[in-house]
């Protein structure tokens, strides 16, 4: 009787080392969600996001010699490459009053996130996209370190322009049903699956550092962010056959399920929802193992893009050895944005500082405390 009490406690503690990291994601998930709600205001997309500088603010530019205008990302003369390209979103809601926020203040961290992507991938292009008009300060060393890259290209974008021709262009425009509690957020959501539908190529969020290569990985992939749940910080699509339906799939289930009062359910919510109809198995795990199931759309397992969730392994020195371990495979490593912002790089001694000087050199060697 002993031996069979010892053998299924043994059976719940392995069980409880897999399910445990999940419950713990739905968990803080659903704090996060109570938290925001607490929040009742509303906002129009038109709220945040104009279609040029205003009048005054851009003739105080004008004065300025050297500051540029970013162009547009579908009137300029360079334009992303079909399925050649990988793209950063910028989407905060600035207050329309100072002049200030119309500055591009790219982060270190940011920068690093670019620099990786334009270092490993030069035969890529590299489109940072800006949802408000913008201007570019020739001051700034960060912009200055990323426009190194001649595969780097800085754009801003005007979200009624960029959804004309989409499936979800009468709902943005005519019916003007995009209305949020979370602007910036769901706005993000929305402009990474317009943009991989527009042009296909691989979305990334700018919180990663790249450590290789992603040139040669078949388009049409996504990836998951812990055993049973997938993400939307890496999306990529193929511009035309089966990438493109798919793109059009997530657009039509953004128009047709959109709640302006959740913050995940546009988002990685979204996308586990169009692969379980795509794949025909609610089951990440199968996804995962049975790629025939999704037509060929790849979902890589946590491994690939996600796998140091415990950010102890990114920024404590103890820990260098194993963190270096366990992204030895990895494409990319995640920093979870304001989970990670109180925390500081230490050098090359962590394993984000040994990350950052190897594939980000430039802003490495720029930043010194920024990081």
């Amino acid at each position: 009787m002993n031996l069979r009490i010892r053998k299924l406690r043994a059976r719940l503690l392995i069980c409880l080392k897999f399910v445990f990291p999940i419950i713990v994601f739905h968990v803080v998930e659903i704090m996060i969600i109570f938290i925001f709600e607490e929040s009742d205001t509303l906002y129009e997309l038109h709220e945040c996001y104009l279609d040029e500088l205003p009048g005054k603010i851009s003739t105080n530019w004008s004065l300025n010699a050297g500051h540029e205008n970013l162009e547009d990302v579908l009137l300029s003369d360079i334009k992303p490459i079909p399925g050649r390209a990988i793209y950063f979103l910028e989407t905060k809601c600035y207050s329309l009053n100072s002049q200030s926020h119309y500055l591009i203040n790219l982060t270190a961290r940011q920068t690093c996130s670019i620099e990786s992507a334009a270092l490993h991938n030069p035969n890529f292009q590299v489109f940072v996209l800006f949802a408000n008009p913008k201007v570019i300060d020739p001051e700034n060393p960060f912009l200055n370190i990323i426009r190194s890259y001649s595969n780097v290209h800085l754009r801003q974008l005007n979200i009624w322009r960029y959804v004309k021709d989409t499936p979800v262009e009468d709902w943005i425009v005519r019916d003007n049903k995009f209305i949020s509690r979370f602007p910036t957020e769901h706005t993000s959501d929305l402009l990474r699956l317009l943009t991989v539908y527009r042009f296909g190529g691989i979305y990334m969020d700018m919180d990663v550092v790249v450590l290789r290569s992603m040139e040669d990985i078949p388009l049409n992939f996504m990836g998951a962010q812990i055993t049973n749940v997938i993400s939307n910080a890496v999306i990529s699509l193929e511009p035309t056959g089966i990438g493109h339906e798919v793109g059009e799939l997530f657009l039509r289930e953004f128009q047709q399920t959109f709640n302006g009062t959740y913050y995940l359910f546009n988002g990685p919510m979204l996308i586990e929802r169009v692969l379980a109809k795509i794949c025909g198995t609610k089951s990440v795990i199968e996804m995962i193992n049975n790629r025939e199931r999704c037509h060929g759309v790849r979902l890589f397992d946590a491994s690939a893009f996600f796998i140091l969730q415990k950010l102890i392994y990114l920024f404590d020195p103890r820990m260098l050895n194993d963190g270096i371990e366990k992204t030895k495979n990895s494409y990319l490593i995640h920093l979870w944005n304001k989970g990670s912002q109180k925390c500081k790089l230490v050098g090359p001694s962590s394993t984000y500082g040994r990350y950052a000087a190897q594939n980000c050199p430039k802003t490495y060697a720029a930043a010194g405390h920024l990081f």
